[in-house]
């Protein structure tokens, strides 16, 4: 049985994803409008200064660094008002855009730009001397590094210096999109965007100019139904919290809330009380938001301190929230709603949602317009309403593929065009969309994916670990899952246990020099005699938690929390 979104269809223009957003951002909320802010500086910037910028920085890559569509270039830096600006020249240059996580260590960060084949990195203010570092472990070289850094606006190869030596082309009516661009859009990768599978690497998804403008159109479709008139929606303020690194980032807030003209307060760093602060100050509307966040939300003495009156909806990402959490918090906070959607960045990402008009606490939202999904069961037959199964989807938001790696690409993607999430849910008679359990390994922090075979192959490289395993705990005061190394120790002549632990915090923190901050070891770690694992050597993951629950019941302490 193949369930089809209840929502009003879209059709998806052939158009460069910058060239849509940007004007039906104009369209609705005209040239003048504050579209981006600084929540740090109270920088901002119009909708007519960000095309200005944006098409002269893209006309710059091309008569300068000779950036080419099909050419990828790659972002490493943090949310800022100039994060924008960078990606959406890229786009609007008709080259493809590969956002790369902050907190990457060199190592990590070189594996995204080899796999890319990058020929230009912009970089963040601060993070240069992590680039230069992982460019020593690239395989091939990249071409060119511009700045994207606010102090050194004037420097040379700084994005500001390459847009400044470029004629202002908007108000003659010029544009990047009339020359250069994909031959089409709906083959063209507009990002890529990298996705940390169950095989450990991240893979580079690919977006297409099609795929994000369908899922910025989807996402806007089903608002709209709560605030149906363009007027409404000009005078939103969303929060620029959600990492621009990240699929949710770009595609909830840099496409989807900017194509609908909306302001969008842009934060570079997260504090809890510098996120009340920004949400008090600047009368934030809507929030892309986080469980942990949400969960602060609902406890943390501090909200008491500020006004956050304005706000009426936020959205919950990256993993599910109970009906439990979300009440508690809409009691604390009555003026909010708390809707949830679905996806993941295969999806661009999202592909179910919730609004204000369609809510049900406990589910992951409808099917978003243009979208069909099916819920299979083990033996892949299709089961129906109320069945639980495996989440497939389809519509033109699913990505064209994985980059460079056709057998993950035909693993994930059945012969219906059908992509298999891995996870376990069901639908209900009325099309709300259920979770119930993941068929994936990944483990989801904060909205971060964490890859339990990553983590396990660099353990295994320990000379003290006999055998690994990682798997996610869940953390109640955070909302979030975390995940837990299991360490089988090698043997040492003479060796207490006190001695085994001493090693394996060693391994902890050696394991953490070699990993962004997001896939430590958090749920600590538990030494054990074995592994379980199956004939065909697949770690037997509901054993292993089993074992877990009985050596944390032991007196003898084999459970360590760091």
């Amino acid at each position: 049985m193949v369930f089809v979104s209840k929502l009003p269809g879209i059709t998806v223009p052939d158009i460069n994803l910058v060239e849509y957003v940007l004007s039906e951002c104009e369209n609705r909320s005209g040239a003048d409008h504050t579209l981006f802010v600084d929540s740090s500086t109270d920088e901002s910037l119009t909708v007519a200064q960000v095309k200005s910028q944006t098409f002269r920085f893209a006309a710059g890559l091309r008569s300068r660094y000779n950036i080419q569509a099909g050419d990828v270039v790659a972002i490493f830096a943090r949310n800022s008002i100039s994060f924008p600006i960078a990606a959406y020249g890229i786009v609007a240059s008709g080259a493809t855009c590969s956002p790369a996580n902050p907190s990457y260590t060199p190592k990590e960060l070189a594996h995204q730009l080899s796999n890319s084949h990058c020929k230009a990195i912009i970089v963040g203010d601060g993070f240069h001397e992590t680039v230069a570092e992982a460019l020593t472990h690239v395989v091939h070289p990249v071409e060119h590094i511009l700045s994207m850094d606010e102090a050194r606006k004037c420097a040379p190869h700084s994005i500001y210096e390459v847009m400044e030596a470029e004629p202002d082309t908007v108000a003659d009516g010029t544009t990047p999109f009339a020359s250069g661009q994909p031959a089409s859009f709906s083959t063209a990768p507009a990002f890529i965007c990298y996705s940390s599978g169950t095989t450990g690497k991240p893979k580079g998804v690919l977006l297409t100019h099609a795929n994000m403008v369908a899922n910025a159109m989807q996402i806007n479709g089903l608002k709209q139904l709560d605030v149906p008139t363009q007027k409404a929606e000009s005078f939103e303020t969303f929060l620029g919290l959600a990492p621009f690194c990240h699929a949710y980032g770009l595609s909830y807030v840099l496409h989807s809330s900017v194509a609908l003209g909306g302001k969008i307060v842009i934060m570079p760093s997260y504090s809890f009380e510098s996120f009340l602060q920004a949400i008090q100050d600047y009368r934030i509307t809507f929030g892309y938001l986080v469980p942990p966040i949400v969960c602060a939300l609902s406890k943390d003495p501090r909200v008491d301190r500020f006004d956050l009156s304005t706000m009426h909806t936020v959205l919950s990402g990256g993993a599910s929230l109970s009906p439990t959490l979300i009440e508690a918090t809409e009691l604390r906070l009555p003026g909010i709603k708390i809707v949830q959607g679905y996806g993941m960045s295969e999806m661009s990402p999202a592909v179910t949602m919730l609004s204000t008009s369609h809510r049900n606490p406990a589910s992951i939202g409808v099917l978003l317009p243009n979208c069909e999904a099916k819920v299979i069961d083990n033996d892949g037959n299709e089961v129906g309403v109320s069945t639980d199964g495996e989440l497939c989807f389809r519509g033109p938001n699913v990505m064209l593929g994985y980059l460079d790696n056709p057998s993950a690409t035909l693993e994930i993607f059945d012969d219906q065009g059908f992509l298999h999430t891995g996870d376990i849910g069901y639908v209900d008679a009325s099309g709300y969309f259920y979770i119930t359990d993941r068929k994936k390994e990944i483990i989801k922090f904060k909205g971060f994916q964490v890859a339990p075979s990553e983590l396990e192959g660099l353990l295994a490289e320990h000379p003290d670990i006999e055998d690994a395993a990682v798997m996610a705990v869940y953390d109640d005061s955070q909302a979030t899952e975390i995940p837990k190394g299991y360490f089988v120790m090698r043997k040492h002549e003479n060796d207490s246990f006190l001695d085994e632990i001493t090693r394996a915090h060693a391994v902890v923190a050696w394991l953490h020099e070699r990993i962004a901050k997001y896939k430590r070891l958090r749920g600590g770690f538990a030494i054990i005699d074995h592994i379980p694992r199956s004939p065909a050597g697949k770690i037997i993951r509901n054993s292993l938690r089993t074992m877990d629950h009985v050596s944390s019941r032991e007196s003898s302490g084999s459970v360590f929390s760091i």
